[in-house]
């Protein structure tokens, strides 16, 4: 019931018209068996559940629009320029901590894996812990708190399964199931603290497993082309972030890694304190992510009304396109050649 709570809250707030929101909180049911030729289903979520959603009769047979975003290993890469002394540093950890916290880690683009340069790999995981140190958490009315509870007990559940799977897979360096609460019960609450793992040279399931919570994984890289790879090892991802002093490191960056990511943040030190964050799109900036991500787009602004819009290209002589034209069919960002 998250969804219907920040709703109420976004009604009380009046910032939008009367009746323009609608929200239903609830199981599908049948829904999807009603679909029909002109429908539009936008899904959020895992790629299991997108998976079972691509197999109804609705999408597979009926051709019915389905955009997915799924689950995404996003990851954020230190470039090799920047040690621990150099500018971008300190701005790459306040970034992944952000990232890795900011909704309890429950949003699609939080960072999931760290990737760092092989020699700065301790420096980096003693100043993230020291970083996830300073989060509180607890009740978010408390002004001092800067984490909440995740959106349920079922996540939280989900939360804690995916931190016991990479444990046996990657070393714990941060992180307890007994988290101290800042005006909150942990019995009333679906609580998890901030967890970070390293990943050693043996770890697989970091690269394929997202934990959709407050958790991310140190992974060392040994040169710029290792770096790329591992960052496209997730399988498609919707973002990427690369903090970096080098122009040119930057650029081939975006070049390598742009098959494989709906969106490139480059972070030199002239924006580090200005840029929107990792995770945060612009109402215009139109991405999506291919291939686990799940191939759709992730819309903002008046651009998202075009999934809802079918087009139809009119051809004829003159006179014919022009009465369509005066029938009130607007065609005023058609292509009328």
């Amino acid at each position: 019931m998250a969804g219907a709570g920040n709703g109420r809250v976004v009604i009380e707030a009046n910032l939008l018209p009367a009746g323009s929101l609608s929200i239903l909180c609830g199981g599908a049911g049948d829904l999807l068996d009603h679909l029909q030729s002109g429908d539009v289903v936008m899904f959020t979520g895992s790629a299991a559940t997108a998976e079972r959603l691509r197999s109804h009769d609705a999408f597979r047979a009926g051709a019915v629009r389905l955009n997915v975003e799924a689950d995404s290993l996003n990851a954020s890469i230190l470039g090799p320029d920047q040690g621990p002394d150099s500018p971008s540093f300190d701005l790459f950890i306040r970034e992944v901590v952000r990232e890795m916290t900011l909704k309890a880690g429950q949003k699609c683009t939080a960072i999931r894996r760290v990737l760092v340069p092989r020699a700065h790999e301790r420096a980096l995981t003693e100043a993230l812990i020291a970083e996830s140190q300073k989060v509180i958490v607890g009740d978010p009315s408390n002004p001092t708190v800067t984490m909440g509870p995740l959106a349920s007990a079922a996540q939280q559940a989900a939360v804690r399964e995916g931190i016991q799977a990479l444990a046996a897979d990657a070393q714990q360096i941060y992180g307890s199931k007994d988290v101290q609460l800042v005006d909150a019960d942990p019995g009333s609450g679906a609580f998890v603290a901030p967890t970070l793992f390293r990943a050693t040279s043996r770890s697989r399931l970091v690269h394929t497993l997202e934990v959709f919570g407050p958790v991310a994984t140190v992974v060392a890289y040994e040169n710029e082309d290792d770096a790329m790879r591992l960052a496209k090892t997730g399988g498609g991802s919707l973002v990427a972030s690369v903090f970096s002093s080098d122009t040119a490191f930057l650029a081939r960056a975006a070049r390598d890694l742009g098959a494989a990511h709906g969106r490139l943040l480059l972070v030199d030190p002239s924006i580090g304190n200005s840029h929107a964050g990792h995770g945060i799109v612009m109402p215009s900036c139109i991405h999506g992510g291919p291939g686990r991500a799940g191939g759709g787009e992730e819309l903002g602004g008046l651009r998202a009304l075009w999934m809802y819009h079918q087009r139809v290209a009119v051809q004829g002589a003159a006179d014919v396109v022009a009465a369509v034209r005066e029938g009130g069919i607007d065609m005023s960002g058609a292509d009328k050649k």
